[in-house]
């Protein structure tokens, strides 16, 4: 079975070796909150966490580390020589991470836990604090990959498309030659990127897991980098504008949702309600109420003023990925790991169920509507993306199936392109009319054979030069 082709983001740190102590009394007695989790979350929940990993894999918590992918279990308690995960870390030729193999002691560790029946033994909290930087060795790649395309939005005049990468935000612009401008100094992988409603700002969110979450602002006039926000003891899965662009609202796995003062990076209040990780946040058009959705399976909807919650919307079976607000901001659209798409009539005291679309295979990790309130997009981690009418919830067009799972989408201003960001770290442009491929502005490199083999050929008219030419 393969073990999810994806990028495990490598920070610099292995919680693993935070403690001494506990890797020498490794064979004894292996701890999963004390040892396992923390090594878990500094190399993999950047990429492997509930929202993302192809196949379902997610190890931000023991029961989905458990639970595998959806071809089956990574981890057989009680062997680890029979245990997909263990194969996946260990050499030869370490397929995960693929920026490096992990430390020896660390797959070591892995390996005693799953010899020891994978047993999980409470607690995270220790877990979570200690931390030691250690160096990680680098390998060479012999299969070029990307980092996740994790996050898209267009610009105001849809002349540029923003990418949300790791450690960095490219934009690109949507005609051709695709000048990219590069946006640099993100702390880890930006899980979401978004445009201030004026025009004028762009904000990326992200963080390393179990450390921070971090907001960049910058002015798009001079480019130039107006602010750092760090605030969220984990890292932020989600950023919504306030209609006027003087107010951000944050979503993160602290399971807290946090506003913030633009001009200065002030908290100005913290929502707290969620019993879990907070995946989505959403700011009406009138700017009166937040939206949040979880992975407690609610959406809760707020006063943004007050930041009082007003009442909580339930339905979905599953994590809440995305919320987005329709045009008049009267109704409320959900995405869920429960593969549908969900859209509430919001009211003042409660929000009612006005369709349901099974639409997808498999989780649906966003929902976007195009800026004229028209079309809403969707993104799953089926391969597909779909573009709906907003207003009757029928399918206008369905993107073919593509290589690796998706996480985002969105529709350009002048409804004629759909984007998609892939798992593979590729952003490619749809006709919404004839779902037909317009461009790539993001594509995978060329493994080194086919470079040489490219570099080889001869120019177009050109005969090769071999024997039988002579």
């Amino acid at each position: 079975m393969r073990f999810l082709a994806s990028l495990f983001v490598l920070t610099s740190v292995s919680l693993a070796a935070a403690a001494p102590r506990n890797r020498s009394a490794a064979p004894g007695a292996v701890s999963f909150s004390k040892q396992i989790q923390p090594l878990f979350r500094a190399n993999c929940v950047g990429c492997h966490n509930a929202r993302q990993g192809q196949a379902g894999l997610a190890l931000d918590s023991f029961a989905r580390a458990m639970k595998g992918t959806t071809k089956g279990p990574v981890i057989v308690p009680g062997k680890s020589a029979e245990s997909e995960m263990v194969a996946a870390i260990s050499g030869p030729k370490p397929k995960m991470p693929p920026g490096g193999p992990l430390p020896p002691t660390d797959v070591a560790l892995i390996s005693a836990w799953i010899n020891q029946g994978a047993k999980n033994d409470g607690g995270t909290a220790a877990a979570a604090t200690e931390r030691l930087v250690v160096n990680v060795p680098k390998v060479p790649l012999k299969v070029p990959v990307l980092p996740q395309a994790a996050s898209l939005a267009y610009s105001k005049d849809g002349k540029e498309l923003a990418v949300g990468l790791y450690r960095e935000v490219q934009l690109i612009d949507v005609a051709p030659p695709h000048r990219v401008t590069r946006l640099g100094g993100c702390a880890d992988m930006v899980h979401d990127v978004a445009f201030s409603p004026d025009g004028k700002m762009l904000a990326a969110a992200g963080g390393p897991p179990a450390q921070f979450g971090e907001i960049k602002i910058w002015d798009l006039a001079s480019g130039r980098c107006l602010r750092t926000i760090q605030g969220h003891a984990d890292f932020i899965y989600s950023i919504a504008w306030s209609p006027d662009s003087k107010k951000l609202a944050s979503a993160s796995y602290d399971k807290l949702v946090k506003i913030w003062e633009v001009a200065t990076g002030t908290e100005l209040k913290t929502l707290k309600d969620h019993a879990d990780a907070v995946y989505a946040v959403a700011w009406s058009p009138k700017g009166d109420r937040i939206a949040t959705g979880s992975a407690d399976r609610s959406i809760k909807i707020w006063d943004a003023e007050s930041g009082k919650r007003l009442y909580t919307v339930s339905g979905h079976a599953d994590i809440i990925y995305s919320l987005a607000f329709n045009h008049e901001g009267t109704q409320l659209t959900s995405a869920s790991a429960d593969k549908t798409i969900r859209t509430w009539a919001l009211s003042a005291d409660k929000g009612e169920p006005v369709r349901t679309i099974s639409a997808h295979s498999d989780a649906v990790t966003l929902v976007a509507y195009s800026p004229d309130g028209k079309f809403m997009a969707s993104a799953s981690l089926d391969k597909t993306a779909r573009v709906f009418n907003a207003g009757n919830g029928a399918t206008v067009r369905e993107i073919p199936a593509q290589p690796e799972a998706l996480f985002s989408a969105a529709i350009s201003p002048d409804d004629a392109t759909v984007a998609i960001g892939s798992y593979d770290g590729t952003v490619k442009l749809f006709k919404i009319q004839d779902g037909k491929l317009a461009d790539t502005l993001i594509d995978l490199p060329k493994p080194a054979a086919a470079k040489k083999a490219a570099e080889k050929k001869p120019p177009p008219g050109e005969k090769p030069h071999t024997a039988s030419a002579r």
